[in-house]
């Protein structure tokens, strides 16, 4: 999906920069895209998407944290081993 909506981007960006109508055909686009960024629907699947996010974050936040000092605390006695510190 975000290679999709990159490719997406990228050819719409292709699009404005080769068209002859230049900044005309960019408002046009421009205006598009923002009257479906500030559809409702759009706006409810977004929310969605950063309430779902947020959760993922906070579950997984716990075990994140532990394997982040895990990999700290085992990269601090192979460095003492190693005679580094």
């Amino acid at each position: 999906m975000r290679s999709k909506t990159a490719f997406l981007a990228g050819g719409l960006i292709g699009y404005v920069l080769g068209t002859r109508a230049g900044r005309e055909q960019f408002d046009r686009i421009a205006a598009s895209a923002k009257r479906v960024w500030d559809d409702p629907r759009v706006q409810e699947k977004v929310a969605d998407v950063g309430q779902r996010a947020s959760s993922f974050v906070q579950d997984v936040a716990p075990e994140v944290t532990e394997k982040i000092g895990d990999a700290v605390r085992q990269s601090g006695s192979a460095a003492r081993g190693n005679g580094s510190v």
